[in-house]
């Protein structure tokens, strides 16, 4: 028998499993598009030369049937090298001799072979979909509202008015369905907006609506991305999940499972009310206490510091998020994930827009994903790969020398000419998009790798439960 493996040895083999099994999955995303391609060549009667998974040097090579199938160092994505289709030699490298000479292909053929690749990915996406469908999925109930659940004081939202307990019924015209996770949801919705100011219609307590005109401000955690101030908190109710020993909580006789309903005779939206009163300066608060038989008494109580903390706290654990297993459908997956790819090629070209290149993930910010996602719930994974592979398949047929939409666009120009483009012409082109391609990919890498350095040094909260001192030690 084998021992399981314990201790920071199975902590380290755990983690070397969990980047071994996303390198896989990252390589078979790519390994599908690229069948795609070889697929339709082959289907058109065209000379495959290589079949690659990533570029650089290669690591791992084989020929069989006469293609060379290959492995290369960098994981940054794959290649079919077709000698008869518009050259890419700055990626993928020079055609062998014996295929220079070989008669250029149709422009149907080519057009075919370059859709191959985006269809191929759509399948798999939607396939994955399907997957999601039948498994579920862990969903974050709390975002199922689009009600607002805590205001940040001196924020644009704070300013303009707006209150916890607002329910948004429009913004910008558009009706939110949820607070996250969909085109058109509340947060996306802000982070992906287009206007110099965002209108928000409001439903206050079903006693009026309002119309409110904000003008975002950029977030530095979000790297300038567009903010209002209560994006971070739906509504939610304030359960109480855990009640730390001979803390203030303990003491006012606050136990696991009640609800903090009101502060200081105002309803409590999200747990963060407490916390900002708390964090203002607060000596003395008055909560509602509902029990589990839905009573509410009321009781005062002092926050206090522990011994293991820099900050003041009531000395309560907030109950998680709901999160429950939903099964949205295939078309419902794919129909977000290729709404939120053009809401934001959207952004990124609109002039009012904060979205830049510093916000979009390379193959460093994918992979740093999967991982975190292989560590949480599988299933995630299967649900990331639906967006994952609509995006590839959306991105890769945009107009762009290099890519699939590149070559459709050469193709059709030499089918409305009929006559084949200047070789000379053409490869200046590609090797001008290929060094911009490089230079692309070089600074979204960097910014992954920023936003990775930042979470890894990010202090995180003390593992350990906060500790107070006896009442008899109290002055």
């Amino acid at each position: 028998m084998i021992a399981a493996l314990s201790g920071p040895w199975g902590d380290g083999v755990a983690i070397a499993g969990t980047v071994v099994v996303a390198l896989i999955l990252f390589g078979l995303t790519v390994a599908a598009h690229e069948f795609g391609h070889f697929w339709a060549a082959r289907k058109m009667g065209l000379v495959v030369e290589r079949f690659a998974i990533g570029f650089g040097p290669k690591i791992y090579g084989k020929v069989i049937d006469g293609v060379e199938w290959q492995i290369n160092l960098l994981p940054l994505g794959g290649f079919v090298q077709l000698p008869q289709m518009n050259p890419a030699e700055g990626l993928e490298g020079k055609a062998a001799e014996g295929h220079k000479d070989l008669p250029p292909a149709s422009p149907g053929a080519k057009i075919f072979t370059a859709l191959a690749g985006p269809l191929a990915s759509l399948a798999l996406g939607v396939a994955c979909a399907a997957g999601v469908w039948v498994l579920g999925v862990p969903t974050n109930m709390t975002f199922r509202t689009t009600t607002i659940g805590w205001v940040e004081a001196k924020s644009p939202a704070a300013k303009a008015g707006i209150l916890p307990g607002d329910k948004i019924l429009a913004i910008d015209g558009q009706r939110p369905e949820r607070w996250a996770g969909r085109p058109g949801a509340v947060v996306e919705s802000i982070l992906l907006g287009i206007g110099r100011e965002i209108v928000l219609e409001l439903d206050r307590e079903g006693r009026e609506i309002v119309t409110v005109r904000v003008v975002p401000e950029p977030d530095k955690e979000l790297e300038g991305l567009r903010r209002l101030g209560f994006e971070m908190y739906p509504a939610q109710p304030a359960w109480v999940d855990k009640v730390i020993e001979g803390g203030p909580a303990a003491r006012a006789g606050i136990r696991p499972g009640e609800k903090l309903v009101s502060l200081n005779g105002r309803k409590i939206w999200n747990p963060a009310a407490v916390k900002a009163a708390v964090e203002s300066g607060a000596e003395q608060m008055e909560f509602g206490v509902e029990d589990a038989k839905g009573h509410v008494r009321s009781l005062s109580l002092r926050p206090e510091q522990a011994i293991n903390r820099k900050d003041r706290m009531i000395g309560v654990v907030w109950k998680p998020s709901d999160m429950q297993i939903t099964h949205p459908t295939p078309q419902e997956q794919v129909g977000s994930a290729a709404g939120l790819v053009f809401r934001t090629l959207r952004a990124l070209v609109s002039p009012a827009s904060h979205v830049g290149v510093q916000h979009l993930s390379g193959p460093l910010g994918i992979f740093e994903r999967l991982v975190s996602l292989l560590q949480t719930d599988p299933r995630l994974v299967l649900y990331f790969s639906v967006i994952l592979n609509v995006n590839l398949a959306v991105l890769n047929l945009l107009p762009i020398p290099v890519l699939d939409g590149g070559h459709i666009l050469f193709s059709l120009v030499e089918a409305i000419r009929r006559r084949q483009l200047r070789a000379k012409t053409v490869e200046r082109i590609q090797t001008a998009f290929v060094i911009l391609l490089a230079g692309f990919f070089l600074l979204v890498t960097y910014h992954d790798s920023l936003r990775l350095k930042r979470r890894m040094d990010k202090s995180a909260e003390a593992t350990e439960m906060p500790v107070f001192r006896p009442a008899t030690e109290k002055k």
